[in-house]
């Protein structure tokens, strides 16, 4: 699995997580949201050991491979400067518009 930044979404990730260490998971929760899971961003301190790498140029990204199957091998993620948020696509579809990013970081 590949993910490519667009220049906004690198500044925005860039702002988020700042000057203390941290590394992106990618998320896809299915649990109280009906049929659809929804797509999110944690920044967090490391990977939890289940974790595999998603290749990235930029940033260290990481994903559940049990939640992998939910997505494309060649991701697109596009920054809106204006929210912060991002997009999420494939070739295939879009993962999700609005994506916030949550700092789940420790202390």
């Amino acid at each position: 699995m590949r993910i490519t930044l667009d220049q906004q979404a690198e500044d925005i990730l860039t702002k988020k997580i700042g000057d203390q260490p941290g590394q992106v998971r990618l998320l896809y929760d299915t649990e109280g949201c009906g049929c659809y899971g929804i797509t999110s961003f944690q920044i967090i301190s490391k990977p939890d050991s289940t974790d595999v790498p998603i290749e990235n140029e930029s940033f260290p990204f990481w994903v559940d491979p049990q939640r992998a199957v939910f997505y494309e091998d060649q991701l697109r993620l596009k920054g809106d400067p204006m929210d912060g948020s991002f997009r999420l696509e494939g070739d295939s579809q879009i993962y999700g518009q609005n994506v916030k990013l949550n700092d789940i970081r420790s202390n």
